[in-house]
């Protein structure tokens, strides 16, 4: 508790990690090759409506996915909202919660773009996301949690302790001053990135659907997109 005492822990040392950059690079590589196959699967598997869908547990399935991918970007907001990178060890808000919230939220929105796909994709394609998140994201946060301990050592430590390393806790842990939320310093990180790709997937998914794979199964254009207008964006 003493570490906290006086307020946020500033970064005071500069990070060493043991073939940090090579790591990452083969890291980024990885999701490259495996997450933009599976986004680009997500889209084309979008084959009907959600309420084209023939029970209503899967049409509930496939509205949970949207809510859980509006949940991821929520989170990844709230978090940038808090981080100042390279400048200050991050403890408040979501971070009080877990210590990796912004790949928290990565998570929640990949669950919930595979989820909108058509069953029974949705379910095969959430698990295979989610063997592929659990492989690269642990490599990736060792990295990070390297990094940081090198930083901030004794108060990371803590910081550690106190904090579960990915799933959430309901209680967050709050110890000394800490930094408050900045919608400002949200944009500063970025936050438009996560919000403008979500945007941009989710249209896809349901162009896919209402007038992709209608012209597919042989309809005309020009009638795809009549009905598309006439709601066969959704039904």
């Amino acid at each position: 508790m003493d570490a906290f005492a006086d307020g946020p822990i500033k970064a005071t040392r500069k990070a060493k990690v043991r073939d940090g950059k090579q790591r990452e690079r083969r890291l980024d590589m990885l999701r490259l090759q495996g997450f933009w196959p599976m986004y680009a699967a997500f889209i084309a598997l979008c084959l009907r409506p959600p309420f084209a869908e023939e029970h209503t547990a899967h049409v509930v399935l496939r509205f949970a996915g949207l809510g859980l991918a509006l949940l991821g970007l929520a989170v990844r907001i709230w978090s940038m909202g808090y981080l100042l990178k390279k400048e200050e060890l991050a403890t408040a808000g979501p971070y009080g919660r877990t210590r990796n919230p912004l790949y928290v939220g990565t998570w929640l929105i990949g669950c919930g773009l595979a989820l909108l796909a058509a069953w029974p994709f949705n379910v095969i394609l959430l698990v295979v996301y989610n063997v592929m998140f659990y492989l690269v994201y642990r490599a990736q946060i060792a990295i990070e949690e390297e990094m940081l301990s090198s930083i901030f050592r004794e108060p990371y430590a803590e910081y550690m302790r106190n904090v579960p390393r990915f799933f959430p806790r309901l209680r967050a842990w709050r110890v000394g001053d800490v930094s408050t939320f900045s919608l400002g310093r949200a944009f500063r990180n970025r936050a438009w990135e996560p919000m403008l790709g979500l945007l941009v997937l989710l249209l896809l998914q349901v162009l896919a659907w209402g007038i992709a794979w209608p012209a597919i199964k042989g309809a005309s254009l020009s009638k795809a997109w009549a009905d598309f207008l006439a709601g066969g964006w959704i039904r």
